[in-house]
């Protein structure tokens, strides 16, 4: 029976998706595994670009891992979004670098929470804005112990 209670929406940044595909030990791992259920988990398509490059440039030798996160984004119920307009991230460029951009402006449009391990945004800038737009920007252990 399924629940009619909204799910909290968690937008995943590419740093913590490669994290669970090359560890199934650690928090990023856990959190999707354990709780796909109980939040609804978004990317963009950015993010899944990104992905996939990272993981076919530093990991060339290793096919293995491309499958794992295909598997992870199913079995995980990870919902894949359409990037933000660039209007909203040309407008982030003064708080966060271009690469991290469109992450933070799907993640401020779509969720209420952003899992990293990317240190560029936890900056006070980044983490004052985000907490304006009502996006709580957390690392995976962080998230772990706030939702346990």
């Amino acid at each position: 029976m399924q629940s009619n209670t909204a799910k909290n929406k968690v937008f995943l940044d590419s740093s913590m998706l490669i994290a669970a595909v090359l560890s199934s030990s650690g928090g990023s791992f856990y959190i999707l595994s354990q709780w796909r259920d109980k939040f609804e988990f978004q990317i963009n398509q950015f993010v899944f670009d990104e992905v996939n490059e990272v993981l076919s440039r530093k990991f060339y030798n290793n096919k293995e891992f491309k499958s794992r996160f295909m598997i992870l984004l199913g079995l995980s119920k990870i919902i894949i979004l359409n990037n933000s307009v660039k209007q909203k991230v040309r407008g982030l460029l003064e708080l966060i670098s271009k690469e991290d951009a469109p992450i933070l402006a799907s993640a401020i449009e779509h969720s209420s929470f952003l899992i990293t391990l990317d240190n560029d945004f936890f900056t006070q800038k980044v983490l004052q804005f985000a907490q304006l737009h009502k996006l709580t920007i957390l690392k995976p252990k962080d998230f772990i112990l706030q939702n346990r």
